[in-house]
């Protein structure tokens, strides 16, 4: 049996993947070796051109992945997120050829209203919410960093779009305290 915890993980790579399929992305999991380094999910672009004015045409983004069932804590239209200092610091690295967001999945409080199905839905309960660290400060912190994800970046079929639209530009998306 998966521990809640697992099936928080596993729940969060599915709203992904579900997204970006819909958005005509390929996604995938990575490999144990890849979340060593904050990446838990890439999400691909092959070929296809975004944009007239894009720049790339076959490129991915690298994603960690988090979800919480407690309920996040909005300050000024932002949630606030605690990640650990470790995955912090490796997603606000600025010097990597592929861009690192952070998606954080607001589950529902209770565990039975997580995911719902019937002939004739499939129903995951609430969304997830993504930001970019790049070039977010150093934190003094030694275990845990307040991260801030502006409410209005809800993870969906046309955000990411536009994320990988901007990226086709080679766009650098930073961090906005």
């Amino acid at each position: 049996m998966l521990t809640e915890q697992n099936i928080e993980a596993e729940l969060s790579y599915a709203y992904l993947h579900a997204v970006a399929s819909k958005a005509g992305f390929a996604c995938e999991y990575t490999s144990r070796h890849m979340d060593s380094v904050a990446i838990d999910a890439i999400v691909r672009e092959e070929g296809r051109l975004l944009a007239t004015d894009s720049v790339l045409t076959s490129f991915e983004i690298h994603l960690q992945l988090k979800a919480t069932y407690q309920q996040l804590k909005e300050i000024n239209g932002r949630w606030s997120f605690s990640l650990p200092i470790n995955q912090y610091d490796k997603l606000r690295e600025a010097r990597v050829q592929n861009p690192r967001i952070l998606v954080v999945l607001q589950l529902p409080p209770k565990p039975e209203e997580w995911l719902l199905h019937s002939e004739d839905a499939l129903i995951a309960k609430r969304c997830a919410y993504w930001v970019s660290l790049r070039g977010a400060p150093k934190s003094e912190n030694t275990g845990h960093q307040t991260v801030y994800i502006p409410r209005t970046q809800m993870l969906s079929i046309e955000s990411l779009k536009e994320i990988m639209t901007r990226y086709s530009r080679d766009e650098e998306i930073n961090y906005v305290a």
